[in-house]
C-alpha cells in the first residue's frame, strides 16, 4: 500500500480523514464561505446559518441517507485504523530488523577479532594477541570467552595480576564457570598466593569433580605449603583422569618421601 512509504511528516493529526473529506464541499466550507460573503461577521454568521444547515438536513433524513452516513464514518474509522494501528506496527517490525542486522554485523566483527587473536597466540605475537581479545571484548563485554583467552595470554606474559582481574570478570559473569576458577587458581599460584589458588581449584572441582588439571594445580599448592600428603593425593588423582603433568608430579614427590626432600 502507497500509505507504507509515507514519512512521518504526514502522520499529523491535521492528516486525519473526516467525513468532510467523502461528503460535498457545502457541507464543510460551503455554508461559511457563504456566511462571508452576506455578513461582515464570520464567526457569528457561521454559528447561525451551521444551526439552519443541521435543521434541515435532520428534517430530510432518510434511511438511505443514514445508511450512506453510517457507511462513510465506517470507512473513516477504518482508514484511521490502517494509519495508527496496522503501520505503527509495522515500523517497530522495520526498528527490529534493524536492530537484528546491526547485532549481526556486531556478532561478525566480534569473531574476526577473536580469531586474530587465536591466531596470534598461536604465532606468538602475545601482545598482538591481547590487542585482538580487547577489540573483541569492546564488541561485546559481556562475551567471556574473549576475557577467557585474555587471560590465558596474560598468564603466558607474566602479567598475573592482569590475568586475576581477567577471571574476576569471567566468574562476574558465568559463576559456574569451572574453568575459569581453575585458570584464576594457576594463576595466584604463580603470585605465591596459595590458599587462594587451593580455594579456586577447590571450587573448580565442586563445579567439574573430573577435572584434572584442577587437581594438579591444587597439588603444586599444597605441595608449595609443605603439605606433601595432599599434594601426592592431588597428583594421584591427577594422573588417574588422564593429566601427564600430574603423572609426573606424583613420581617425582613420591621418590622425595613423605617429607618431600
Amino acid at each position: 500500500m502507497a500509505c507504507l512509504i509515507l514519512s512521518k511528516e504526514l502522520l499529523h493529526p491535521s492528516y486525519l480523514f473526516t467525513a468532510c473529506d467523502f461528503a460535498p464541499l457545502s457541507c464543510c466550507i460551503g455554508m461559511a464561505i457563504k456566511d462571508y460573503k452576506d455578513k461582515g461577521s464570520y464567526r457569528t454568521l457561521g454559528l447561525k446559518k451551521g444551526k439552519t444547515a443541521i435543521k434541515r438536513e435532520i428534517s430530510s433524513l432518510t434511511p438511505e441517507r443514514v445508511f450512506m452516513w453510517l457507511g462513510l464514518f465506517g470507512l473513516v474509522v477504518f482508514i484511521n485504523y490502517l494509519f495508527f494501528v496496522h503501520l505503527g506496527p509495522s515500523d517497530e517490525k522495520e526498528t527490529r530488523m534493524g536492530l537484528t542486522l546491526r547485532e549481526h554485523i556486531r556478532s561478525d566483527t566480534l569473531e574476526e577479532w577473536f580469531d586474530k587473536g587465536y591466531r596470534r597466540y598461536q604465532e606468538g605475537d602475545l601482545e598482538g594477541a591481547v590487542e585482538a581479545y580487547t577489540e573483541a571484548i569492546i564488541h561485546r563485554p559481556e562475551e567471556t570467552s574473549s576475557y577467557f583467552n585474555r587471560g590465558i595470554v596474560y598468564v603466558e606474559m607474566g602479567e598475573h595480576d592482569k590475568a586475576v582481574d581477567d577471571y574476576n570478570k569471567v566468574i562476574a559473569l558465568d559463576p559456574d564457570y569451572a574453568d575459569a576458577y581453575n585458570n584464576r587458581g594457576w594463576a595466584y599460584l604463580q603470585k605465591g598466593l596459595f590458599d587462594l589458588a587451593i580455594q579456586d581449584c577447590s571450587q573448580a572441582l565442586i563445579l567439574d569433580p573430573d577435572m584434572a588439571t584442577a587437581y594438579h594445580t591444587r597439588g603444586m599448592a599444597h605441595k608449595r605449603k609443605g603439605m606433601f600428603d595432599m599434594a601426592r593425593s592431588d597428583f594421584q588423582k591427577s594422573c588417574q583422569l588422564g593429566d601427564i603433568n600430574g603423572c609426573q608430579a606424583y613420581g617425582e614427590l613420591s621418590k622425595l618421601g613423605n617429607d618431600g626432600g
